[in-house]
């Protein structure tokens, strides 16, 4: 079920992210690896919104925050491999303003907010 409480651990949980990528960028090093991090279904979000019932599923809301969600990891993934790699100004530029991740995240956000409003 769909609860606005979801939600707002989802929102809470995504936002870490910026600083674990800035920490790997910054040493090189992370405790995740970056094909763990590019599954939106390994997440805490994620096993939740794949195990959603039918009727939840079916929604707007529910296939815009799956996509975006996924491309939200995949974003991450990428950042935390060129950051592992030392790829370091690649991955800031990423993470910086203007950057991918950014882009995601706005949109993830927006459309989370978007579906919590709705409850």
């Amino acid at each position: 079920m769909v609860t606005k409480e979801a939600i707002e651990a989802a929102l809470a949980a995504h936002a870490q992210w910026k600083k674990r990528l800035q920490d790997a960028i910054t040493t090189g090093q992370s405790e995740f690896k970056p094909d763990a991090v590019k599954k939106d279904n390994a997440c805490q979000f994620g096993q939740w919104l794949y195990g959603l019932p039918q009727q939840d599923t079916a929604s707007e809301d529910f296939k815009k925050v799956k996509m975006l969600h996924a491309e939200f990891h995949k974003i991450a993934g990428e950042i935390l491999m060129l950051a592992l790699s030392g790829k370091k100004e690649n991955a800031m530029k990423m993470l910086g303003f203007g950057g991918s991740y950014g882009t995601a995240t706005g949109k993830l956000v927006l459309a989370l907010q978007s579906w919590k409003g709705k409850i």
